[in-house]
C-alpha cells in the first residue's frame, strides 16, 4: 500500500537492524552518539523532557585561527546544552534550520543567529533536515519514521506529514524541488513526487543507507551506506545504473558540486573521495583522518568542507585531491555541516555552532596553495 503524504506519495517499508557504538562522552552525549552512529533506536532512554523555557543561542566568542569562527551555544531547558544532529541552509539567506538531540527544530536568523521558531513533533532524533531549491519549504526526518514537511510561507507551520516509512537517514530535494528522495536503514530508496500516484521504490543492494544525493541534471541519484559502495540511479527509470565500491567502510554522506558531474563521499574510513559519475571514475582519494567522516559541504567549484569524529573541519581541494585548511575549534565529533553562499555553519556533540566565512576560508587557502606550490599545479 503506498503510504500518502498529501500531494506527495511513496510505496514500500522495512524493518531496521540495531548496532550501537558509544563514545567516550557524557551520558547525554553518548546517547546521541548511539543514535547518531548506529542505526535506528525508537527508545534510547526516557522520553525528553519538554523544554521549560524558550531555547536561547548564546554568543560565546571568536576564535584566534586566521580563518575565525563565530561561536554559538545551543541551549535548551534550564540552560541544558543541546547537541546538534542536523543543520539546513535557506537558499535565499534569510534563515538556519537546526536540529537537536531534544528532537526540536530552531529556525534562527542568518543575521544574529537569535532562534524565531520553535518546530516540533517529531518523537525520536532528527537525522536530517532539507531546504527545497527556491527556500519556500523546510523537510525533516529521523527515527520516528516521520518525514514532515514545513511551510516557509506560513512561519513554518507544519504543512504535511508522511508516516509509516522506516527510521530515515537522509532527506534530499531534486534540484527542480518537486521530487524527494529519502534513504534510511534499509535497501530501499523513497522517491516521493507531487502526485497521489505513488512512484516504485527503488532497492539497493545494500543495507543500512546513510546518504543520498541528486546531480544537478536530476539524471542521476547518488546513495550509499553501509557497504562502502557508491550506488548510481536513474530516478525516471528507476534503475541502477552502476555501483562503485569506494570506501572501506561505511559512507556517511555524499554530495554533488554545483553545476557538475562530481560526486564527493565521506565515509568511516577516514576517506574524501571525488567521483565522476559520467565518465564512471574515480579522480581522487584523499585521506585525511584515522578517525571517521560523518558530513561533506560544498564550498564552491573545486572545495569541499569535511568533519567528523576527531572535532576537525578540513577543506579540500576536490580539482587536485588535497586538503589547503584545517578548521578547529569544535570539542566534540562534528555531525553535521552546512554552506550558504557566504557562510559555512558547523555543529555536534559540543552543543555549539561555528560559523566561518567562506570568504576566510577561500583567502586563506589560497595563501596556503602559494606557500607550498602544490595545490592548483
Amino acid at each position: 500500500m503506498p503510504i500518502i503524504f498529501n500531494e506527495y506519495a511513496i510505496s514500500g517499508g522495512r524493518n531496521m537492524t540495531r548496532n550501537l557504538n558509544a563514545a567516550n562522552l557524557s551520558r547525554r552525549q553518548c546517547l546521541c552518539a548511539i543514535a547518531l552512529l548506529a542505526p535506528a533506536i525508537t527508545a534510547v532512554g526516557q522520553q525528553p523532557t519538554a523544554p521549560t523555557r524558550t531555547t536561547e543561542l548564546r554568543t560565546t566568542g571568536t576564535t584566534s585561527l586566521p580563518v575565525q569562527s563565530r561561536v554559538y551555544r545551543l541551549e535548551g531547558a534550564t540552560n541544558a546544552p543541546v547537541v546538534v544532529t542536523a543543520i539546513a541552509a535557506d537558499p535565499r539567506g534569510q534563515y538556519l534550520a537546526v536540529s537537536g538531540d531534544d528532537h526540536v527544530i530552531r529556525i534562527l536568523s542568518a543575521a544574529n543567529y537569535r532562534v524565531v521558531h520553535k518546530l516540533t513533533g517529531h518523537r525520536d532524533l532528527i537525522r536530517s533536515l532539507a531546504f527545497d531549491p527556491a527556500g519556500e519549504k523546510l523537510v525533516s526526518a529521523g527515527n520516528d519514521g516521520q518525514l514532515m514537511l514545513w511551510d516557509r510561507g506560513d512561519a513554518f507551520a507544519q504543512l504535511q506529514v508522511m508516516s509509516g516509512t522506516p527510521a530515515i537517514a537522509r532527506v534530499r530535494f531534486a534540484p527542480d524541488g518537486r521530487e524527494m528522495a529519502a534513504v534510511g536503514f534499509d535497501n530501499e530508496i523513497y522517491l516521493i513526487g507531487r502526485t497521489v500516484r505513488p512512484r516504485s521504490v527503488l532497492q539497493c543492494d545494500c543495507n543500512d543507507l546513510r546518504a543520498v544525493a541528486y546531480r544537478e541534471d536530476g539524471a542521476v541519484i547518488a546513495v550509499a551506506g553501509r557497504s562502502g559502495d557508491l550506488h548510481l540511479f536513474h530516478p525516471e527509470r528507476g534503475e541502477l545504473s552502476s555501483e562503485h565500491p569506494l570506501h572501506k567502510g561505511r559512507i556517511h554522506d555524499v554530495v554533488f558540486h554545483r553545476q557538475s558531474n562530481i560526486a564527493v563521499s565521506v565515509g568511516e574510513d577516514g576517506d574524501v573521495t571525488v567521483f565522476d559519475t559520467r565518465e564512471r571514475k574515480l579522480r581522487h582519494r584523499v585521506n585525511v583522518t584515522t578517525g571517521k567522516l560523518f558530513a561533506v559541504a560544498v564550498l564552491n567549484s573545486h572545495s569541499v568542507a569535511v568533519a567528523g569524529s576527531d572535532n576537525v573541519i578540513r577543506v579540500v581541494n576536490t580539482d587536485v585531491g588535497e586538503v589547503t585548511q584545517t578548521l578547529e575549534g569544535h570539542r566534540g565529533s562534528i555531525a553535521a555541516l552546512a554552506a550558504s553562499d557566504d557562510g559555512l555553519v558547523s555543529g555536534g556533540f559540543d552543543a555549539m555552532l561555528r560559523r566561518w566565512s567562506i570568504a576566510d576560508i577561500v583567502t586563506y587557502g589560497a595563501r596556503i596553495a602559494d606557500a607550498d606550490g602544490s595545490v592548483g599545479r
